[in-house]
């Protein structure tokens, strides 16, 4: 893929080469950046470079402290948006940490809520220093599986989702359901964004993608679809509003009743 980059790291196997053996990174990752226009498989939702970094086994399991090591390696090898379709129900001090030293440093950073049909938004999505992603299906509705809660931000497509896949050593394209699959869509969205107003912060584009996003369920924020569904299209024609210019006239007569009233007292 001409839109990888070998700056990852395997915290599995300790190796300079995050190779996927499970397949799920794989398909998270075509969603953001799959090649464009080479008329193959699918199209990633950006034209951005993808950096792997391998912390979960081949069966989808690992370590909050992999996790953690994984973000920091990103994010001193200079990632801009960290999307991770993983989590676990227990809080890691660890992994807070690391989710904290990326943001600190304007990392902008997405994570998947969960596939557990609950209201318990999984960690490191639960951080709020994360963007937690839920998934909706193709009528915008919560996908029976997916996580919601107090930390639920944004909202993606979660079921059906096609996109490039790695299998004993083939690669081919294959269709996934989930929360993981929902986050990369937010993450892809937010590069679009961070694209066309580069002079944007993490929190400025955050702020961005739940301004743009498309509200769902009931009026304003929520519990199951937090501020709603991610827009690209806002997202990336989104003008921020004016800064309201100071009315100095009334400023003045202010201050004038103001130095009126202490003379009269």
């Amino acid at each position: 893929n001409e839109n990888y980059i070998s700056s990852g790291y395997d915290w599995v196997n300790n190796d300079t080469d995050p190779m996927d053996d499970n397949g799920h990174g794989t398909h998270c990752a075509g969603i953001v950046a799959a090649v464009i226009n080479n008329s193959v498989g699918i199209a990633g939702i950006a034209d951005v470079k993808i950096m792997a970094e391998k912390v979960l086994n081949e069966s989808g399991i690992g370590y909050y402290s992999d996790i953690a090591s994984g973000i920091v390696h990103a994010v001193d090898n200079g990632a801009k948006i960290i999307s991770m379709s993983l989590g676990g129900e227990n809080y890691s001090e660890t992994l807070k940490n690391a989710c904290l030293y990326a943001w600190n440093r304007g990392v902008l950073l997405v994570a998947a809520s969960g596939n557990d049909g609950s209201d318990r938004i999984l960690y490191p999505a639960a951080y709020d220093t994360v963007i937690a992603v839920g998934s909706v299906n193709e009528n915008d509705q919560l996908s029976w599986f997916s996580n919601y809660g107090n930390e639920q931000e944004l909202v993606a497509p979660g079921e059906g989702i096609l996109s490039t896949y790695y299998y004993n050593g083939l690669h081919a394209y294959a269709s996934a359901s989930g929360t993981s699959m929902a986050a990369p869509h937010v993450a892809g969205v937010a590069a679009l964004a961070w694209a066309t107003h580069p002079t944007f912060t993490n929190q400025q584009i955050r702020e961005l993608l739940r301004a743009t996003a498309i509200d769902l369920g009931t009026s304003g924020w929520d519990k199951y679809y937090g501020y709603g569904k991610v827009d690209a299209y806002k997202a990336v024609i989104y003008v921020p509003p004016p800064i309201p210019e100071l009315n100095m006239a009334l400023l003045v007569i202010v201050g004038i009743a103001i130095i009126s009233l202490r003379k009269i007292i």
